[in-house]
């Protein structure tokens, strides 16, 4: 039975990464900054003894590294998680005589402005317009000189806009579908938004994980590969079909407070580089994403459960 190491695994991608592996009878371990349940070490990314004792102890043969920090009022912080967490955990790795192969979560947010309406390869030149993004940039270069300099099994994934149930209300179709389950249960007649005319590509969490973990068997090392679905939604469509789906007429008012500086009006993903080297599609619905994602949160909300912390995981 094959092993894997999670980072991050308690968060949004780790939690269903985690249920793909064990449906496909791998061993799954994690590393977390938060107890989450049997087989999970606790620790932090800058502990590189931490990161050392876990790896060492549950032998690993792939590591995911999903753990960072997507949302953060301190610049600093982006480099601190994503960048030197990603150099103490590849350090860690490289300690080990049987070293494992590491599939590396990265983000669709490194091509930032795109000059061209066709869907973004995997060769699109890379235009950050973040600090986020900048530090994912930084963290894939970081993860490849592992591979040039020292032959480190390492996969790149790009995942594009994820959807569905247990994601943070950090990011857009969650921040709604949490607002609409609120006012199902409230006086509250009215979503407020940001940006709605922005176009993005979305793709199933649940298919993300699967990609994660096929890219873990079959994925060439060195390579990078976009997880997506190849098609770009306004976001608007994403809010007026959840809104549909509520309890309540609602309304929805924009709030120039939120709507993001910098922000890329369009982008859209090509899934092909993946398809070819290990057969994925996209299963999942933009539709069925977005009332899975709104029913989570009617059950999150009658439960009281506090919006959950801003980690790529």
């Amino acid at each position: 039975m094959k092993r894997a190491l999670i980072t991050g695994i308690s968060g949004f991608v780790g939690r269903h990464l985690r249920e793909e592996l064990l449906r496909a009878n791998w061993q799954v371990y994690g590393f977390d900054i938060r107890p989450a349940g049997e087989k999970v070490f606790v620790g932090d990314l800058s502990d590189r003894t931490a990161l050392t004792r876990a790896i060492a102890d549950c032998q690993p043969d792939a590591v995911f590294h999903l753990a960072g920090i997507i949302k953060s009022t301190d610049p600093q912080t982006y480099y601190t998680s994503n960048l030197f967490g990603t150099v103490n955990l590849l350090d860690a790795v490289m300690q080990m005589e049987k070293r494992p192969k590491v599939v590396l979560a990265s983000s669709s947010a490194v091509y930032g402005l795109t000059k061209s309406a066709r869907p973004i390869t995997e060769r699109s030149p890379l235009r950050p317009v973040t600090e986020y993004a900048v530090s994912k940039v930084a963290q894939e270069t970081a993860a490849l000189r592992y591979h040039y300099a020292f032959g480190l099994d390492v996969v790149i994934v790009r995942m594009f806009n994820l959807l569905g149930p247990g994601q943070s209300p950090d990011l857009a179709c969650s921040a709604f579908a949490r607002q609409i389950a609120l006012a199902e249960i409230s006086e509250q007649n009215e979503i407020v938004t940001g940006n709605l005319d922005a176009k993005r590509d979305f793709v199933d969490v649940r298919d993300a994980a699967l990609a994660f973990a096929l890219l873990a068997e079959k994925g060439e090392a060195g390579q990078t590969y976009n997880v997506c679905s190849g098609n770009a939604v306004a976001i608007q469509q994403c809010l007026s079909e959840m809104m549909l789906r509520s309890k309540k007429q609602l309304s929805a008012r924009v709030d120039p407070a939120r709507v993001q500086k910098n922000d890329v009006p369009v982008q859209v993903g090509s899934f092909q580089k993946l398809h070819k080297a290990v057969g994925w599609n996209p299963r999942i619905s933009l539709n069925e994403s977005l009332t899975d994602l709104l029913d989570d949160w009617r059950v999150r909300v009658h439960r009281g459960d506090p919006p959950s912390e801003s980690k790529l995981s």
